[in-house]
């Protein structure tokens, strides 16, 4: 009995220590948050499928090791989130999986924060879960996708997409000393594609920031695709000490891995792709004690800041946030395949003076055959050691620490390979791709042509069929959808001119609208007791969506308000390209092409790619092109413009004015053009570029006319001249020059006659 006695005792006593069966609770999603006060670890909460809007999820709970609290979807991605949803969740070994948060947006914070009030999370894990198109109505209000605080907590095979507002997407925050030394995963996602934002801001993952550049963060970033993440020119921005970065894939990504504050950090076995498109990157490094070893970097197009592999030159004396030396580096073992760039000592100016120290590059192999040495020495190397480097060129090169070779190049996986295992498995990317109808409307003078672009489905041609026809409208053609509007024929061109008794613009280019425009008169005659249009085509003041304007053959007219602009993007609102050709501006008041909405000088501009070609701008009060992108930010590549073979007569003569205003592009091409009676009381072209950016003025004229204020004295890379125009019929608005003139023979001015 004795011991039976000890026998049913120690057996009870294991009852007790024992963990209780794990519990299956079915709830809705609402009704997590109570769930989890008495959910025990081990447990599953299982949320019913559904669409939910206008949550605001406050999630904390505790599981323990081994035995995590679940919180998942009933199928993968079956929970979808939406409206104005967020979710916050704080505690223990809390796992949530298959949530699917989509088309909603942010009221405040981040979509998903690793924390709920002052409590953070420790050992979560946030997996196969989606984040896709969460967007506020306007690209300029600024959230994250997630946010990660706490300590040893994971973000794996998860979705994050759609991202078209300011903001990184994924941040580990490193604000106080509890997200320090985190030893966090984020690992085996897909980071979808993000368009070009425009600014500064639009990383897709942020280790910390200038002020944590010596705390160790400690976090691992490994596996993940990061597939044309465009956003600015820190792809992943490391901004801390102590992390690991290794065995990401990089695709067609415009940008780079940025070790931009911190020390120690190490970039392992990444592979980047960029299949020769513009501006893919690579590494670029600042700081102390990094170690870049066995990446391989092929197709990269990258220049200076986008390089397929930037040392930076350093600050004297830097403070944390600027650009500190870089020393006691390792460049290793790494695989350059045709990419265009290494630089050594980039961004060396008047200020970035120190060049980098104690620097081993060594056992690398470079292949271009396009290239004539493997690097670019910006600055002196006698810094780097230089050490059993292997390399193909265009020709035999010979220097200490280099030997041309003919190298066993690596296979690369196909992209199906790469894509493999990374993000939500349940995921399916939703088509982009919109089926044109080619389904043609006509409208005739006197229709309303506004509601005719209004019903007008994606991809539609709006045909105005009456040469010469008036198409009075009371309200603007608002564009939400791409379209094609043009005229019909070769004959006179159609007159849009507005007759509301509200002012509006005549073409307002709307959230997801792409619109090209053809052979098309904007008359702006008042009428008696009507009001005068805002503008010709511009944008909607709330856009998340870049658009596209195409602006061909077009005539803008008789426009006597300053605030007028013909063509004009606004604040917040951004395209991905802009081509105005064989178009006339004429008798103004206001700008004719105004890109220059954005003026806190932070480096943010209106359009990416602006083509303006064979124009004419004819008596200008205001600017004929004004675009503007204020302040030094080195955080994107544009705006990229080109202004070629145009006329300006009479433009602009009031004192201090411009006829070209082009402040920040940072590539600048202006060839071929006459200026002609313009800019007498100021200047012709209007510069503020940088010694870093691309500008050329070359081949253009410029007869009693101002000058050309440029802040380097080097943006004059070919011929001027000094000529009187010889058109061939101004009077008739024919400001194509007279057939054997000398600025006809040197193809300077508008190419044809048909602007009228």
């Amino acid at each position: 009995m004795r011991n039976l006695k000890l026998i049913l005792g120690a057996a009870a006593a294991l009852l007790l220590t024992m963990p209780a069966a794990a519990r299956e609770y079915r709830v809705t999603l609402g009704a997590v948050a109570e769930t989890l006060r008495t959910a025990q670890p081990g447990d599953r909460i299982v949320v019913e499928d559904g669409t939910y809007t206008d949550m605001e999820l406050r999630w904390s709970g505790a599981g323990a090791e081994e035995r995590p609290v679940v919180i998942e979807a009933a199928t993968p991605g079956g929970v979808v989130i939406g409206g104005a949803s967020t979710l916050r969740f704080a505690g223990k070994w809390i796992e949530i999986r298959g949530l699917h948060f989509r088309d909603g947006y942010a009221p405040s914070g981040a979509v998903i924060e690793f924390r709920n009030g002052r409590e953070v999370a420790e050992d979560c894990r946030l997996t196969e879960c989606a984040v896709d198109n969460y967007n506020p109505a306007r690209r300029d209000a600024a959230y994250s996708y997630v946010l990660l605080y706490g300590r040893r907590n994971r973000v794996d095979h998860c979705t994050l997409t759609g991202k078209l507002n300011l903001g990184v997407t994924l941040i580990v925050m490193l604000n106080e000393e509890r997200s320090q030394r985190n030893h966090h995963r984020i690992d085996h996602n897909w980071f979808g594609p993000r368009p070009v934002y425009g600014s500064n801001g639009a990383e897709t993952i942020r280790v910390g920031t200038s002020q944590q550049a010596y705390t160790s963060s400690n976090t691992l970033i490994e596996e993940n695709l990061f597939d044309r993440c465009d956003g600015e020119v820190e792809v992943v921005s490391i901004k801390s000490s102590d992390n690991v970065i290794r065995r990401n894939v990089f695709f067609e990504s415009q940008g780079v891995l940025a070790l931009r504050h911190g020390d120690r950090n190490r970039v392992e076995g990444n592979l980047f792709i960029g299949n020769g498109i513009r501006n893919t990157g690579g590494i670029r490094i600042v700081n102390a004690g990094h170690t870049v070893v066995g990446n391989t970097l092929v197709g990269l197009a990258g220049t200076r800041f986008f390089s397929a592999l930037a040392v930076m030159n350093a600050v004297p004396n830097s403070l944390p946030n600027r650009y500190c030396l870089v020393e006691d580096v390792a460049i290793t073992d790494n695989t350059f395949i045709d990419c265009s760039n290494i630089e050594f000592g980039t961004g060396r100016d008047l200020e970035r003076t120190l060049a980098p120290e104690r620097v081993l590059f060594a056992r690398n192999t470079i292949v271009n055959r396009k290239l004539e040495a493997p690097y670019i020495a910006v600055d002196r190397t006698d810094g780097f050691t230089f050490r059993d480097n292997r390399v193909r060129l265009a020709g035999d090169y010979a220097s200490e620490g280099f030997e041309t070779v003919t190298p066993q190049l690596p296979v690369l996986p196909a992209e199906a390979r790469l894509r493999a295992g990374k993000g939500a498995s349940w995921y399916a990317p939703r088509s982009e791709v919109r089926n044109p109808v080619e389904r043609i409307y006509t409208v005739r003078s006197g229709e309303d042509l506004p509601a005719v672009v209004d019903r007008a489905e994606p991809g539609s041609v709006i045909e105005l069929t009456d040469a010469g026809g008036d198409y009075p409208i009371a309200r603007a053609m608002v564009v939400r959808v791409p379209l094609t509007i043009r005229a019909v024929g070769n004959g006179a061109r159609p007159v849009v001119r507005f007759n509301g008794r509200k002012g509006d613009n005549m073409v307002t280019i709307a959230n997801g609208g792409e619109l090209h425009i053809a052979g098309i008169a904007f008359s702006g005659v008042l009428e008696d007791g009507k009001a005068l249009a805002k503008a010709g085509i511009s944008t909607a003041q709330e856009m998340i969506r870049p658009y596209s304007l195409s602006i061909d053959n077009c005539e803008f007219a008789d426009f006597g308000e300053g605030g007028f602009f013909a063509v004009k993007g606004t604040q917040a609102t951004f395209a991905g390209r802009v081509e105005i050709r064989n178009s006339l501006f004429r008798n103004l008041s206001g700008d004719a092409i105004n890109y220059a909405a954005e003026r806190e000088d932070k480096g943010r501009y209106n359009a990416d790619d602006m083509v303006i070609e064979n124009c004419a701008f004819y008596r200008i009060l205001g600017l004929p092109i004004n675009i503007y992108r204020g302040g030094s930010d080195e955080s994107t590549a544009g705006p990229y413009v080109a202004v070629r073979r145009c006329n300006f007569e009479d433009c602009c003569n009031k004192e201090r004015g411009s006829v070209v205003r082009l402040i920040g592009p940072q590539v600048l091409e202006i060839s071929d053009c006459n200026f002609s009676n313009s800019g007498r009381g100021g200047c012709s072209v209007r510069l503020d570029e940088a010694t870093w950016e691309k500008v050329s003025i070359a081949d253009c004229n410029f007869h009693n006319a101002g000058r050309i204020l440029s802040m380097t004295g080097r943006a004059v890379q070919g011929a001027l001249y000094d000529l009187e125009p010889d058109y061939a019929d101004a009077a008739a608005l024919d400001f194509t020059q007279r057939p054997g003139s000398r600025l006809a023979e040197l193809g300077i001015g508008t190419a044809k006659n048909d602007l009228r």
